[in-house]
């Protein structure tokens, strides 16, 4: 770090070097669960010919990929909450806005990508062994193909809500977050419901209906109406521009507001 980078109110050196060591914080885990990934392969490679993972639409790696990421997008501001470590966290040499950003681009952006290099070398390492061995090859991930634009768009909103709730919950945040998201999702559905009913009402459409059965209830009612497609533009809006940009500022000032008390402190 040199004089110009200290005076820079916002270094992207310094978010490099963020980046770097929660790569290597995170390194050992990371290596560790893809050990025991090989050794599935290898183990049912050596029972029944074949590697397990590589199979014909590759979703085995895919879910693989995203479970780690979102784990690890989960812990992103432990350190900020946890004792010694929260006095670490507020001794970094850097902003608060630097260590948000640092945190967001490493599980966002540079996790995804580094994973899926390393998976699809792991995929085509095993489909070498799998031919050595006997067996057809099997198939070589693609995250390309497996993933996509909108997958990477879907799993970079998942991990960003997860870091907002990791920077806002002190302890067991990723409970904590599952729950809030499932909060917000029931009470998402029953204003959509409601609104259904509105405009079912409105245009003479039969309404639903509880019907009382053996053993408990059922809904009757005509379900061949559709959302049109205004409604599932303004649903992509609020998934994939609202949701982000809400996310992102809040959890941005979660992490300057416990910057600023540590100051205090």
């Amino acid at each position: 770090m040199t004089e110009a980078t200290l005076k820079t109110p916002f270094s992207a050196a310094r978010v490099a070097l963020l980046c770097r060591n929660r790569a290597l914080e995170d390194l050992p885990a990371l290596a560790i669960g893809a050990g025991v990934l090989v050794g599935i392969n290898l183990l049912t490679l050596l029972f029944a010919g074949r590697t397990s993972m590589n199979d014909a639409d590759g979703q085995s790696w895919t879910f693989a990929i995203v479970l780690a990421g979102l784990i690890l997008a989960s812990a992103a501001f432990r350190g900020m909450h946890d004792g010694r470590a929260g006095t670490d966290w507020i001794l970094l040499p850097a902003s608060g806005a630097e260590k948000y950003a640092a945190a967001l681009f490493s599980y966002l952006v540079a996790y995804p990508i580094a994973a899926s290099i390393a998976t699809m070398a792991l995929s085509a390492l095993l489909s070498l062994i799998e031919l050595a061995a006997g067996g057809p090859g099997g198939n070589i991930w693609n995250p390309i193909a497996a993933i996509g634009l909108k997958g990477w768009a879907n799993y970079a909103i998942a991990a960003l809500v997860l870091a907002v709730g990791s920077a806002t919950f002190r302890k067991r945040a990723l409970i904590k977050t599952i729950g809030v998201i499932v909060a917000y999702s029931l009470a998402a559905a029953g204003i959509f419901f409601l609104a259904v009913f509105i405009v079912r009402d409105l245009r003479g459409l039969p309404s639903f209906s509880f019907v009382a059965g053996h053993g408990g209830f059922t809904v009757d009612g005509d379900f061949s109406w559709k959302a049109p497609p205004a409604a599932r533009v303004l649903l992509d809006i609020a998934c994939y521009a609202i949701l982000p940009i809400a996310a992102l500022a809040y959890g941005y000032f979660r992490v300057a507001e416990k910057e600023a008390l540590d100051e205090v402190q």
